[in-house]
């Protein structure tokens, strides 16, 4: 049989992997010097993910968007297949169902896209999910930067508004849909070629669209860390 194999329980992770997805929910405080600067809660959750054959396998949530979920599971699951995945939300929060897709796996588990989740589902999750005014301790800088940003429904141009290490203020031609996971591709003048970097949309108004970073690998947090302190450096 394909897909899901027989549930597995979870084995306890070790104190180092406790450490790298310590549980935060949108009442934490981020230390500054974190790289983990994304709309992400790092909380495990019991989860449980079903396929369309109805093959079920146990695991934990180890970090949730609006967008999709990362889960760690015990068994071999299908990249590109669709799946349901059931979360007990923490604080007596209850249970909830969201479909999704497999769209990655690596040596720390699966990545479940959501796509864009009904209002309803939305609303609870929300709560758990660390806001961008947690971010605006990042420190902010006016830069305007031409950027592109690619989705599953839209590709446009346009420019930043103002950047930080946690996420950018931008305007494009195009509007962007809250929720939604983009590829926001510029060059930063530090003479090391283009970046592309995943981003949620995390929030649309008439100043444009705030674009928090996902799951940024450790060499990109570090080159924006260092553009961003170059503007920062160069103030009166």
């Amino acid at each position: 049989m394909t897909g899901l194999r027989e549930p597995v329980k979870l084995l306890v992770m070790g104190p180092a992997a406790k450490h790298e997805w310590e549980s935060e929910t949108s009442e934490a405080v981020l230390p500054a010097t974190e790289r983990r600067r994304d709309p992400r809660a790092h909380v495990p959750w019991p989860a449980v993910v079903r396929d369309t054959d109805g093959a079920v396998v146990t695991g934990e949530v180890i970090d949730v968007s609006l967008s999709g979920m990362k889960l760690r599971v015990g068994a071999h699951v299908v990249v590109g297949g669709d799946v349901t995945v059931q979360v007990t939300l923490p604080r007596g929060a209850g249970d909830i169902e969201v479909a999704g897709q497999v769209i990655r796996r690596d040596s720390e588990g699966i990545g479940v896209t959501f796509g864009r989740l009904p209002a309803a589902q939305t609303d609870r999750l929300k709560p758990f999910v660390p806001t961008w005014d947690l971010r605006r301790r990042a420190e902010r800088v006016g830069v305007e930067l031409p950027i592109h940003v690619e989705g599953h429904d839209v590709a446009t141009d346009g420019h930043t508004v103002d950047l930080s290490v946690a996420g950018w203020r931008v305007i494009t031609r195009a509007s962007l849909t809250p929720g939604n996971l983009v590829a926001l591709t510029f060059s930063p003048t530090d003479g090391k070629g283009p970046m592309s970097i995943r981003a949620v949309v995390w929030e649309v108004d008439a100043r444009g669209s705030v674009l928090v970073f996902a799951n940024l690998s450790t060499g990109d947090f570090a080159r924006l860390r260092a553009y961003v302190d170059s503007f920062l450096l160069s103030r009166p």
